[in-house]
């Protein structure tokens, strides 16, 4: 078993969830970080659970040369999925929770660094270990209000197939709570429905989709910011007149897209309904893209030792908000398998990627 395998296994092992503590995963992956400088961030989230960021270094510096950055949590997973935490390998695949997305990218870092001289590198090198990602990318961004590390080229972790991401649309998340008046459903005149009002509210927001996708950007697909209306409840009982109803509204921008154009269009939209129509609109994150880095040494050294072009992906990631001067999206396996039970990476993939990861390193460090 190679030894980005055993590693593999080993976090595999640890569940970390975003709902539980990150502790334990990465303690997990620094046991084969000895002799490397150490830096914890340390928080506590909203549920008083332990959570925990780490750069650690070759050298102690806040500069790095070269920086591979990874989160450590995952989404939840079914209980009766037998291979959860189990590291199961077969068929030339690993399966697992995070084995793709993306603790696969780390066995490959932690594997490509243990065969590599560290104390021979002339420019320092970085692996930056992030929490709670998967619920809003909480970790990277306390990293970056702390100025926790500054990177002339960055490797963000996620399932790409081993093709470089050179951009990646934002995200941003909403509420629209609209209100009416409660009454017995036998008397209409005595109330207000929220769910009829809500309805005016959703054709509002296919407007504000359309306008959105009037402006298009070819490098992604789709071309352009999208809008989607994913969650609405509202009503307590069939025959009560609807006091309140909820949408929850997100959008994906583009780059060249501020995230806060598509909020603007919306107030609009609402505000176009009438003064008598309460309605309340909170943005709740507002991510911005990750856009082409003005220089391509990484990509275009990705792209070499994948013999795979430099492409751009419509989800976000942490590259926003930890970005160097070259910030390249990467690793094995695809999102096609993450989030779901079954969720694998192929053995395949972390032996090309290691290789790749030690070629990077010897390029940009020493």
């Amino acid at each position: 078993m190679t030894h980005e395998v055993e590693i593999l296994r080993e976090l595999v092992a640890i569940p970390s969830v975003s709902s539980l503590s990150n502790v334990p995963v990465v303690n997990c992956a620094l046991k084969h970080l000895e002799g490397w400088h150490i830096e914890r961030y340390p928080y506590t989230d909203a549920a008083h659970t332990a959570k925990v960021n780490v750069v650690a270094t070759t050298a102690r510096t806040r500069d790095a040369e070269l920086a591979f950055i990874c989160h450590t949590d995952t989404v939840p997973f079914e209980p009766d999925w037998a291979d959860a935490v189990s590291g199961r390998v077969a068929n030339g695949k690993l399966y697992g929770r995070g084995s793709c997305d993306v603790k696969g990218f780390l066995a490959c870092v932690l594997a490509a660094v243990s065969q590599t001289d560290v104390a021979t590198l002339k420019k320092p090198l970085a692996i930056v270990l992030t929490a709670d990602e998967e619920i809003g990318c909480v970790g990277a961004k306390y990293l970056a209000r702390k100025k926790a590390l500054r990177s002339r080229h960055t490797i963000v972790g996620e399932p790409t197939g081993l093709q470089p991401v050179r951009a990646g649309k934002g995200y941003a998340l909403a509420e629209i709570v609209v209100h009416g008046k409660e009454a017995h459903s036998a008397f209409p005149a005595q109330g207000r429905s929220a769910i009829f009002d809500a309805g005016r509210v959703l054709i509002a927001l296919e407007r504000v989709a359309k306008k959105l996708a009037s402006k298009k950007n070819r490098d992604f697909d789709p071309p352009c910011t999208t809008l989607n209306a994913g969650l609405i409840r509202g009503g307590s009982a069939k025959n009560i007149i609807a006091g309140e109803c909820r949408i929850t509204v997100e959008w994906r921008p583009v780059p060249g897209h501020d995230p806060e154009w598509a909020a603007h269009l919306i107030r609009e939209e609402i505000a176009r309904l009438g003064e008598d129509f309460r309605v309340d609109f909170e943005v709740k994150r507002l991510d911005p893209p990750f856009s082409p880095s003005p220089t391509h040494h990484l990509s275009k050294l990705l792209e070499s030792l994948s013999k795979r072009p430099a492409t751009t992906v419509s989800f976000g990631t942490e590259a926003a908000h930890l970005p160097g001067s070259e910030t390249v999206v990467f690793g094995p396996g695809t999102m096609a398998v993450a989030h779901q039970s079954g969720e694998h990476v192929p053995l395949a993939d972390l032996k090309k990627c290691v290789a790749y990861f030690r070629a990077t390193i010897d390029r940009f460090c020493k």
